[in-house]
């Protein structure tokens, strides 16, 4: 029985810790600022390549190497089911040393059934072996498509065709091990002409220091080691980007394998790792790794310059930019003012464009009367950044930072690059949508933007009342006290100062539901295809979301009414619609419990303490009794005759 009191008590007593290990996590979350890591919403990668018509024609027909290739359908169960075993083969070989000339695509043959007829495709899944751009077999349908059976296919074709890379490597276009060995030459000169012969140039220490550090040159460098499975995978890519950027912008590379100290100084995150420098200043890649995306940014980096503009060409700027940095000066602007402005360019990257202006219409519209001012403009609407000192505009971290705050659009698509920014710490309005339904598409997106804006607009209405308020309460009080000639009363309603109470922070987002098909689902379980365009309201904090109306309803984007009743549900009550989890029973349990705790920790904590005391009181009495009946039925056994009769 002693036993058993030990294990109760240490039972209860671990739950009892466990129960306040959450309420004091709960407690310092305000406080705290969000832990640094990786948001549920980043969508997940593989070694695989998804091909449409243009990718496939630069990298598999008009490209070099093998490719293997699954075309497929979203809606086949086959294809579903081995989706995921495709993927693993795709990375278990690519992080074989062999394989930098073997890759693994992808083909959406409902996306893309021009291109799937042109391969003879019947049925789905059907693999494709291509060599050198030609068709070399089909896998057959009767063939193993285990794990095992596929990974033996692949490494024996990767194998067969090993000598491709070397003779790749003589026209100039081989892998990263291979072009290494060859001196930077056909890279420009510091001041020179761009990439004039459209490859990608290894850099080491010397190389990069005369070229890179000690040039103004913009250069897009790749950091890499031989056996790095995903750099492999990006090689293709990152060849066909270097070759469309001849004469435009200098592609390079770096072995970390042979270059440490290099890679150790850049204070690298990861293989491979893609960095835009101009001089000693840099801004990190971390988007999508497909031809189309890497050209995309590389076309940024270009135009990535302080520009002036007029009021007429602004005007052409706003239809195409989303937010643009619009920088007021006049004659009397010092050289320190533009230097800072000159250091933020390069981390807008792929963010905003920034001009400058001395145009008097511009400074009319956007209420400009000092200078210099730095405004942010998205959609029309202006931004401004305080600068209480010539110093704060001279601080070009202290811009940065507040850059960093705005440049977001008001309805951005989530992408891998910016999942975190959009998503972590804030309730986000998203909406999964179908780009290849044109029409339902932009129907879409305007109500949601618009509700976006209705959003914003209530929100800015609310906090203006709210400051109006607090004023007036002010001012009352000044007055009473005045009356009645409290000098203490007056010293104090002087000194209150207007602070509004904080809100959750609250953003509107899209997100390709073709394009990331296989995280939605796997996430919140919506493929657009079956369920048409949905909206999700979703809780990163607490790894929930919310995907019906107080009715019961899916939530749909073509409405914006319903779109903000249904937000204003979840901020005022999160219970009142039913919630789901991003993650496990168990975990969403313990979000249950804080979210149930929130504001009540000392009380909470105290009612555990007192249900663990009752149990315990109840059980030990409940022990007692057993034990005694035990001990009665052992008594009257052992006091009978060992060899009586019992009837």
């Amino acid at each position: 029985m002693r036993l058993f009191n030990i294990s109760f008590w240490s039972i209860f007593l671990g739950l009892l810790l466990a129960i306040t290990a959450v309420l004091a996590q709960d407690a310092g979350a305000d406080a705290a600022e969000p832990a640094a890591e990786a948001t549920t919403v980043t969508p997940p990668t593989d070694a695989t390549v998804d091909l449409d018509p243009a990718t496939y024609a630069s990298l598999v027909k008009n490209g070099k190497g093998t490719w293997w290739i699954k075309h497929y359908s979203p809606y086949c169960p086959h294809c579903k089911a081995i989706a995921p075993i495709w993927a693993k083969v795709a990375d278990d070989v690519a992080s074989d040393p062999n394989a930098a000339d073997f890759h693994f695509g992808n083909i959406d043959c409902v996306s893309h059934g021009d291109l799937c007829d042109a391969h003879g495709v019947t049925a789905y899944p059907t693999f494709i072996l291509f060599q050198d751009g030609k068709v070399v077999e089909e896998y057959g349908k009767t063939r193993s498509r285990t794990f095992e059976g596929l990974k033996e296919y692949a490494m024996s074709h990767m194998n067969s065709h090993a000598t491709v890379a070397g003779a790749s490597a003589d026209l100039g276009i081989g892998s990263a091990q291979t072009k290494l060995s060859t001196p930077a030459a056909g890279q420009a000169t510091p001041g020179g002409t761009p990439n004039p012969n459209g490859v990608s140039v290894p850099l080491d220490f010397a190389s990069f220091t005369k070229l890179v550090t000690s040039s103004r040159d913009g250069y897009f460098i790749k950091f890499y080691v031989p056996w790095c499975g995903h750099c492999q995978a990006m090689e293709p890519a990152w060849l066909e980007l270097a070759r469309q950027m001849q004469g435009k912008l200098n592609i390079a590379e770096v072995n970390c394998e042979n270059e440490k100290k290099l890679c150790n100084d850049a204070r690298l995150r990861g293989y491979p790792s893609l960095m835009y420098f101009v001089g000693s200043e840099r801004v990190e890649y971390d988007g999508l790794r497909g031809v189309g995306d890497l050209v995309a940014f590389a076309n940024k980096a270009i135009s990535a310059k302080v520009r002036s503009v007029s009021a007429t060409e602004f005007e052409e700027i706003e239809k195409r930019e989303e937010v643009i940095f619009l920088y007021f000066y006049d004659d009397n602007t010092a050289k320190e003012d533009f230097d800072a402005l000159d250091r933020v360019a390069l981390p807008l990257i792929g963010h905003a464009p920034l001009y400058t202006t001395t145009s008097s219409v511009l400074a009319s519209r956007f209420r400009v009367t000092t200078f210099p001012r730095l405004v942010a403009i998205s959609d029309g609407r202006p931004s401004y950044y305080t600068a209480l000192s010539p110093r704060d505009m001279r601080d070009h971290l202290k811009v940065l930072a507040w850059m960093k705050t705005v440049w977001l659009p008001i309805l951005p698509e989530l992408s891998a690059a910016n999942s975190h920014e959009i998503m972590q710490g804030r309730t986000v309005v998203l909406a999964i949508l179908d780009k290849s339904k044109e029409e339902e598409f932009d129907i879409a997106k305007k109500e949601l933007k618009a509700a976006a804006l209705e959003y914003i607009d209530t929100q800015v209405g609310e906090e203006k009342a709210e400051r109006q308020s607090q004023r007036e309460l002010k001012e009352m009080k000044i007055e009473e006290a005045n009356d009645k000639g409290d000098e203490k009363a007056l010293k104090e309603a002087q000194n209150m100062h207007i602070v509004l109470p904080p809100r959750k922070t609250v953003g509107f987002a899209w997100v390709d539901g073709l394009f990331w098909e296989r995280w939605l689902q796997k996430t919140y379980g919506i493929d657009v295809r079956e369920t048409g365009q949905r909206v999700i309201i979703n809780d990163e904090d607490s790894k929930s979301y919310w995907d019906q109306t107080i009715d019961g309803v899916p939530i749909v984007p073509v409405s914006r009414a319903v779109v903000l009743e249904t937000l204003k549900t979840v901020l005022e009550n999160k219970n009142k619609i039913k919630r789901k989890s991003t993650t496990s029973k168990f975990v969403n349990f313990v979000h249950a419990i804080k979210d149930t705790t929130r504001g009540y920790p000392f009380a909470i904590m105290s009612f555990c303490v007192g249900v663990v005391l009752v149990l315990a009181w109840w059980w030990k009495g409940k022990i007692r009794r057993l034990s005694r009946s035990i001990s009665s039925s052992h008594t009257t056994i052992s006091s009978s005759p060992i060899g009586g009769k019992f009837d």
